[in-house]
């Protein structure tokens, strides 16, 4: 999935599932976002989200990391937020979201 301001790539790796996230996750583009991840998240999978490229995040993106997260786990699966960037970071540690959402300093080798 992708337009001007977000771009979500999907990839399949059989023990997991990494989602590369580019750009601005924010009121208009969460829509789209959750669209893309919401298959693999309803499947139980591990999830990791490679947020390198994530370059903004407003409360609406971060709310939808807490859907994410919670529709992941009640699936049976797992979320992890991988290479995020420090203005993202510090976004999440400041409203206290670190400690529900498991934060990796890299997206793990493949299985």
């Amino acid at each position: 999935m992708s337009d001007e301001l977000l771009s979500v790539g999907v990839l399949d790796r059989g023990a997991d599932v990494v989602i590369t996230v580019a750009g601005e996750l924010d009121f208009g583009t969460t829509a789209a976002f959750q669209q893309a991840v919401a298959p693999p998240a309803e499947a139980g999978r591990t999830l990791i989200l490679d947020l390198a490229e994530l370059v903004f995040c407003d409360s609406s993106g971060l709310g939808a990391l807490v859907r994410l997260h919670k529709l992941t786990e009640k699936a049976g699966g797992r979320l992890s937020l991988a290479r995020l960037r420090p203005q993202i970071e510090t976004s999440i540690k400041l409203t206290m979201l670190h400690r529900l959402l498991h934060i990796v300093p890299d997206v793990p080798a493949q299985a």
